[in-house]
């Protein structure tokens, strides 16, 4: 009587233990698989954009440095919600940074143009065409567009560096962070316009 006693005590516990486990796993599967549906990522630049051949381009600038706001240091997506406020997004993100989608958007908008934009570890000609380019604002916002504007400056072989500002915007076609990185992209193809006759004359 006893034995049948200890026989049913072990596999009570036996059980229980079971069904903790399966719930602790059903609600850690449950957690991992809703975890991500609410994130969106978006890319600045086109996965189409053309690829350029170095020997084809007509001039050649070396991109030595890129600042940014610090709003876009964030993954979030931004949007200037009034004169005075920013929101940033915790479910809509960059896939990557910044300075990189925006070098990979620039770098195809200038290969249209036979305009090679390289980094230095990649360009080590000491007659080459530099630049420097400083973000001030680039953003959507709540009037319908996104605001692009900075400064680039292009340093000739000589060293005599000529600085370009630029304020660009460009209507949002509808809502939503999707029509703003398109706004976005046609932004930098405008910057791309006037730092392709900047690096021409400079050269």
């Amino acid at each position: 009587m006893m034995m049948q006693s200890k026989a049913t005590s072990s596999f009570t516990k036996r059980k229980t233990i079971y069904i903790s486990t399966l719930a602790f796993l059903i609600c850690f599967l449950s957690a991992c698989s809703s975890a991500p549906t609410g994130l969106t990522y978006y890319l600045l630049h086109a996965t189409g954009d053309v690829s350029y051949i170095q020997e084809d381009a007509k001039q050649t600038i070396v991109l030595d440095k890129i600042t940014l706001p610090e709003y876009l240091k964030h993954r979030g997506l931004v949007y200037q919600t009034s004169d005075t406020n920013l929101h940033i997004s915790t479910s809509h993100l960059w896939a990557e940074p910044v300075d990189e989608g925006l070098t990979k958007s620039l770098t195809g908008a200038l290969a249209v143009k036979r305009v090679s934009l390289v980094r230095p570890d990649h360009y080590a000609s000491e007659e080459s065409v530099h630049m420097t380019l400083h973000i001030d604002d680039f953003v959507s916002t709540y009037e319908g567009e996104v605001v692009f504007s900075g400064q680039f400056v292009i340093t000739r072989a000589s060293g005599e560096n000529t600085p370009h500002s630029f304020v660009f915007t460009s209507p949002l076609a509808n809502d939503g962070f999707s029509s703003s990185v398109k706004a976005m992209r046609d932004a930098i193809e405008k910057l791309a316009v006037d730092i392709s006759k900047a690096a021409v004359s400079a050269g």
